[in-house]
């Protein structure tokens, strides 16, 4: 009983301190994510590697295609700061040029996943119903496929293209945003500000775009920040298999699987590539796990 009150006059002081300094939530969660260390060192990353991989075409010291077979695979020196692969190419520009077509498949198929997942998320959590049984049940049932498998064919069937890689995988990572749209959208659905919308006469569509959506930003941006290292590992997986990326272009992924098969000869080839992109996953994490605890400080180990 002494611990509820404490805990309840512990929110009530905060509350009246966000009250009176004028700060609005999301005001409030920019400052403790700026609190964060290790959220803030996700983010200038990740900053870094987008920053990088816009300015590859005018920084990057050869083309991605340029071989010198007389050179071949060399270690790194003044010239070729990550080495060369077996025909002579620059891994340093590979490097760069992969980081263009990792970042852009996380950032794009997640988008892809986000504009599904937030829609069918919430039209099943506010229409509710029998709506509801039948999407969610949908849900479920492409859960228990094999995301890969399903993906796999897709390539297979219809072509390797970029394009096509976009789409396959953010069709394939909606389900987990829907189910969380969708838990939250429940939560709102009765909440006084919704019923009043209703009051005033305004249709399913105006109240979940400009009533529900708005609200559950918070969950919506915490998780896309964690979807996109899952998609970037995705599109590693599928180019390590053979089915991402060709050559002459390169990701991250099947630069780590060609190095994979040179580890032995030249290690060099498996190192770098290998420690951007865990140092990207790990900038993506860092700033995921900042956002939420920013959002909801009650996850918060403080």
């Amino acid at each position: 009983m002494i611990s509820s009150l404490l805990t309840k006059k512990s929110q009530l002081n905060t509350a009246l301190q966000q009250y009176e300094s004028g700060r609005s939530l999301r005001q409030d969660a920019f400052v403790r994510l700026k609190k964060n260390k290790l959220a803030v060192f996700g983010l200038i990353v990740l900053s870094l590697m987008i920053v990088l991989s816009l300015l590859t075409p005018w920084i990057a010291p050869y083309s991605y295609e340029a071989q010198n077979l007389d050179l071949g695979a060399s270690p790194p020196s003044w010239q070729h700061w990550m080495g060369t692969d077996i025909f002579g190419r620059d891994q340093f520009t590979r490097v760069l040029y992969g980081s263009r077509v990792s970042l852009m498949v996380g950032f794009i198929a997640t988008s892809v996943a986000l504009c599904i997942g937030v829609l069918w998320g919430t039209i099943a959590g506010y229409v509710g119903g029998r709506v509801d049984a039948i999407m969610m049940r949908i849900v479920d049932v492409l859960y228990a496929l094999p995301f890969s498998i399903f993906i796999i064919l897709l390539m297979v069937v219809f072509g390797r293209s970029l394009l096509l890689l976009f789409l396959a995988i953010g069709a394939v990572e909606w389900l987990t945003m829907a189910r969380i749209v969708r838990g939250q959208v429940l939560n709102l659905r009765h909440q006084e500000f919704v019923e009043a919308a209703v009051s005033l006469g305004l249709s399913r569509w105006q109240i979940m775009t400009r009533h529900i959506i708005p609200n559950i930003l918070g969950p919506i941006i915490v998780y896309t920040t964690l979807t996109i290292p899952s998609v970037i590992l995705l599109e590693s997986f599928l180019s390590f298999l053979g089915l991402g990326i060709q050559p002459p272009q390169s990701s991250w992924g099947s630069l780590i699987s060609y190095g994979v098969e040179t580890i032995e000869e030249y290690p060099w080839l498996l190192i770098y590539p290998s420690v951007v992109l865990s140092l990207t996953l790990f900038a993506l994490n860092f700033l995921g796990d900042g956002l939420r605890d920013a959002f909801d400080p009650r996850t918060s180990k403080d």
